[in-house]
């Protein structure tokens, strides 16, 4: 007995000792140079940059592989396979449809649609002069306003306020914005030949990763059954199939609907007579990729740019592209999508608000699909601790709120 107590002490010790090493470590480092952080950073950075051929070559086959999987079952439609050459031919015909698809869609992209959405952008900046100008006539013309209707407010107050607005910082923001983005691009441009071979990697990394798809998820089966018990692997493969099943669901139906969206968006503005439709087009549809938050996004810059032709267009612009949204969130959305993720609003927006601030846009895009993995394992770990405290609670949905009073729709 005094063995084991000792042995018990001992544990607690080397606890302890662990603990204030890496205090000690922490504070040592926390009150060095402010450096070492940002070294720290740059080395991991440039570790893992190392992957990113491999992980862009996995994002694309998985995005790949349901239009590749539709062809397959069209190609088996018209001769099915009756051994594996002809199973493995069809696969890579398959795999060809789709790249065709892909780089036909590119090429019509560059072809048609990107020099007009650049003449867009080149006479927004040959404008932003006379834009410049239009805003503070607007400014002078509002501080007149406010002076006309609100005489109990004292003029040095109003001259204060509005002295706030520093236009010339809006205008500096601005340019700045501009510069760094020509920065970019212009560094991406001179390091075009690491670009087009990191991309020729990662494409080939897909067409194999497509090719043998089975052989990959029969690996991960293999290595989850190996690393954990029989119930375990059966539930982690489960998990994995369902998790996958909703990505895919989403990020297909939601890119569905956001090119609908852009294309019915590019016709309306179009209709309006809006000298922007196709970039504000392109901007709608993209930003519809974001839940909740994209058609937001999206209306401030198209209502913006178009307030500089006229305060009528902006306004039919605004009014546009509230009914759109409507259209989009209360039938195009629910038709295409349906409950996919199958996680309430307050999820949406928390998990697209905590998404945006770890990692912007990209963060924005992805958060819900992995807010609802994460709700999915979370919800089955309660119910199992439920079931084994003999515990009846049952998960309330948000469509059974009210559940104990009568449903008027089925009264008559």
């Amino acid at each position: 007995m005094k063995k084991y107590a000792d042995h018990k002490y001992l544990k607690i010790a080397l606890y302890a000792i662990f603990v204030i090493v890496i205090s000690i470590f922490v504070m040592r480092v926390s009150s060095s140079t402010d450096n070492i952080f940002p070294a720290i950073s740059s080395y991991f950075s440039s570790i893992f940059a190392v992957f990113d051929p491999i992980i862009v070559g996995l994002g694309i086959a998985y995005l790949m592989n349901p239009t590749m999987g539709f062809f397959e079952k069209q190609i088996a439609k018209i001769k099915e396979p009756q051994n594996r050459r002809q199973y493995r031919s069809n696969r890579m015909k398959s795999i060809l449809l789709v790249y065709v698809c892909v780089f036909g869609a590119i090429f019509l992209f560059i072809k048609f649609i990107a020099p007009q959405i650049l003449g867009n952008v080149t006479e927004i900046l040959a404008n932003s002069p006379m834009y410049i100008e239009m805003i503070a006539i607007w400014i002078a013309d509002l501080e007149i306003y406010v002076r006309e209707v609100a005489p109990i407010i004292p003029a040095d107050a109003i001259a204060t306020a509005f002295e706030a607005i520093n236009l010339n910082a809006i205008v500096d923001f601005g340019i700045n914005s501009l510069s760094t983005i020509f920065s970019t691009l212009i560094a991406g441009t001179m390091n075009v030949t690491s670009i087009i071979l990191n991309l020729f990697i990662s494409l080939s990394i897909a067409v194999y990763v497509l090719s043998q798809k089975e052989t990959f998820v029969n690996g991960f089966k293999r290595l989850t059954y190996a690393i954990l018990e029989t119930d375990r692997a059966e539930k982690t493969i489960a998990l994995v199939e369902e998790s996958h099943e909703m990505m895919i669901s989403f990020f297909v139906g939601k890119a569905l609907d956001s090119l609908i969206i852009g294309i019915l968006a590019f016709f309306g503005l179009w209709a309006l007579q809006n000298p922007y439709a196709l970039l504000l087009a392109l901007i709608i549809g993209v930003l519809n990729m974001i839940p909740y938050f994209g058609p937001i996004i999206a209306a401030f810059p198209a209502v913006a740019i178009t307030l500089f032709e006229g305060f009528i267009p902006a306004i039919l612009v605004l009014i546009f592209i509230l009914v759109l949204q409507q259209f989009d969130g209360l039938y195009l959305g629910p038709k295409i999508i349906g409950d996919s993720l199958g996680i309430t609003p307050f999820w949406i927006i928390a998990s697209v608000t905590i998404g945006g601030g770890i990692a912007g846009v990209a963060g924005m895009f992805l958060a819900c699909p992995v807010v609802s993995v994460i709700l999915i394992v979370l919800n089955r770990w309660i119910d199992k601790r439920l079931d084994d405290r003999q515990i009846l609670l049952p998960k309330l949905e948000a469509s059974e709120i009210g559940a104990h009073l009568p449903d008027v729709s089925k009264i008559k």
